[in-house]
């Protein structure tokens, strides 16, 4: 089974308009994701950010767990929804709850994904 992209939504960019910083920017991002040749879709969410934004954060934010963080020196959204969108397409598992646990991590890490 492998994973296709629906449709992504800028939360609060959506919104904005073009008053936002490509430079510094700190922005969520959803994912609807669901099996190709499978009707539905679930929900994921990243922050996409910039270094200055991030370094801003960390100030007010002396630790910051960065599993759903996605780091890019300035925002293009669509070149992050494309990177995205290839990324999600290459993941494949035998179940849904298997594709769907690799597409909220979006990379690969080495315990979970070695082949044995």
């Amino acid at each position: 089974m492998r994973a296709r992209v629906d449709d992504f939504h800028w939360v609060d960019l959506d919104t904005r308009g073009s008053d936002w910083d490509p430079a510094h920017a700190w922005e969520l991002l959803q994912i609807f994701v669901g099996p190709q040749g499978e009707p539905g879709s679930e929900s994921f969410q990243l922050v996409v950010c910039t270094p200055s934004a991030l370094a801003e954060r960390l100030r007010s934010h002396p630790f910051l767990l960065g599993r759903h963080l996605l780091f890019v020196p300035e925002l293009h959204p669509d070149k992050v929804t494309a990177w995205i969108a290839d990324r999600v397409a290459t993941l494949e598992a035998p179940t849904w709850r298997e594709l769907a646990e690799k597409v909220g991590r979006i990379g690969a890490w080495e315990f979970e994904d070695h082949d044995s």
